[in-house]
């Protein structure tokens, strides 16, 4: 007989464990809808995939391909944060240009630092792909490689062409406000001259009628979701990374059951 909590906790546990087992097929995971569940359903199996444990060289090849998954995911993560300073590029002064340039460069050696991790893992796992003598299994971890190694060469293919455009943006000369064309650098207004522009401000906004508050569990939760949906839409050939890694995750999962990898 199983006594105490922990036994309670462990009945608990493997009862829900076979009611999961059993309505598998009777009730389908429900399909995802929002760009951020989308999102999520690719990236799941993929962190999924990086903790499996080294049980086999099967398994453990798979396994060393972490540290390229994670480059991938946090790659796609950095991409609206780039894009976002890329928009707010400044040349209204040298001062800012200088500034702006300076972030835009440290933005694109973390992308590129990025797409290029885990590369050599990702040659290594076709090397044990091609050595494995179940077809069915090479057949899975090598499309599991080529997709990942896609995802991540069109992820260094965009940084690249980000790098162009900041090279764009280095070449053109900053704008001084002061000295912006159509400026009036004659005599004052009250000489005569051009009357300059009434200088028009916008009220502050009071604070809103009712503050929302959340806990530190809501907010994260809030903020994940927001990440999550703006993931692969920052730039165009976004989407084509998104399908690689949505391929890797379909071939990285078979190939985890066909291995009879676990991570735990």
């Amino acid at each position: 007989m199983l006594r105490g909590s922990g036994g309670l906790a462990l009945v608990v546990a493997c009862a829900v464990a076979s009611a999961v087992a059993a309505n598998a097929q009777a009730a389908p995971s429900p399909v995802p809808t929002s760009a951020a569940e989308q999102n999520a359903a690719i990236l799941a199996p993929l962190v999924e995939i990086g903790k499996v444990r080294a049980r086999s060289p099967y398994c453990a090849a798979l396994a060393r391909a972490r540290p390229a998954i994670d480059a991938a995911i946090a790659y796609e993560y950095a991409a609206p944060g780039v894009a976002r300073d890329l928009q707010r590029f400044r040349l209204d002064s040298n001062l800012t240009k200088a500034q702006s340039l300076d972030k835009a460069e440290h933005d694109l050696a973390a992308l590129a630092n990025l797409a290029d991790a885990g590369r050599a893992d990702i040659a290594a796992l076709r090397g044990t792909a091609a050595a494995e003598g179940d077809e069915q299994k090479r057949r899975e971890m090598t499309d599991f490689a080529n997709a990942l190694d896609g995802a991540k060469n069109r992820q260094l293919a965009l940084a690249r062409s980000i790098a162009k455009v900041v090279g764009q943006l280095a070449e053109t000369p900053a704008r001084d406000a002061a000295n912006a064309p159509g400026d009036d650098h004659g005599p004052s207004g009250l000489r005569g001259g051009r009357r300059q522009p009434a200088v028009v401000t916008t009220p502050t906004p009071g604070p809103p009628d009712r503050l929302v508050t959340y806990t530190t569990t809501q907010a994260d939760a809030i903020t994940d979701h927001d990440r999550l949906q703006q993931l692969f839409s920052a730039f165009g050939p976004e989407d084509l990374i998104r399908e690689d890694l949505k391929t890797a995750a379909k071939h990285g999962t078979t190939a985890i059951l066909l291995g009879g990898c676990t991570n735990s």
